[in-house]
């Protein structure tokens, strides 16, 4: 591939990324999925507000948006820097989708895409991170699982190039989710928190208070 056409591969990843095919799914059932639940745009909360066929469609489409632009980056002979860009350009279109005029999902479902396409092997450690989300919270094994995978990716001597995509990736990962939804309090959740657990929800300070007492 020419490097001229480069650019347009990373603008197209960017726009078939920003396709909301979470909203689009839920508004075919006449739901608005920023109103609903968590608010996100993503296939997580169409499962929770939709139903678990429609969220798992969403999710492979949107694995797809990352999936397919590297994939054609790495038919075309560009290197793993250039292919994870290609797969990075797609996540920050779901993000941050044109279509939606602003945040939009998490990008998980399409950073997986790109990571099967890229480097399937570096799949065992994101997966094994997201089934420890089960017992120690979904929110902190995304961020174990994502946030280290540029160490990792170093660690078993994978191209300087790729390593960096990596992290450019979780950076961009990590950036979103403390980011929190259009609605969140923020100023009453630290962004370094939300970034880690990956919730918008305010732990009170101290226990609601006791109507009726506890002696006669």
């Amino acid at each position: 591939m020419s490097i001229l056409y480069w650019p347009l591969l990373l603008l197209g990843a960017y726009l078939l990324g920003s396709i909301p095919f979470a909203q689009v799914m839920a508004r075919l059932k006449r739901v608005d999925l920023r109103e609903v639940g968590s608010g996100n745009v993503g296939a997580g909360n169409l499962t929770r507000s939709v139903g678990v066929g429609w969220g798992v469609a969403a999710a492979i489409l949107d694995g797809l948006k990352g999936l397919v632009p590297v994939w054609i980056a790495l038919r075309a002979g560009l290197g793993p820097g250039a292919s994870g860009l290609a797969g990075i350009a797609a996540v920050i279109g779901h993000n941050w989708s044109v279509f939606m005029r602003g945040r939009s999902g998490r990008g998980l479902a399409t950073s997986v895409g790109a990571l099967v396409a890229l480097d399937p092997v570096l799949m065992v450690w994101t997966t094994g991170w997201s089934l420890a989300g089960w017992k120690i919270g979904s929110g902190l094994g995304g961020f174990f699982g994502w946030g280290l995978l540029p160490i990792v990716s170093v660690a078993l001597g994978r191209p300087p190039t790729e390593s960096l995509a990596l992290l450019l990736l979780s950076v961009i990962l990590m950036a979103r989710r403390a980011q929190g939804n259009a609605d969140a309090e923020r100023g009453r959740v630290p962004a370094l928190r939300r970034a880690i657990y990956d919730t918008d929800k305010v732990v009170d300070d101290y226990p609601e208070p006791i109507e009726d007492p506890l002696t006669p």
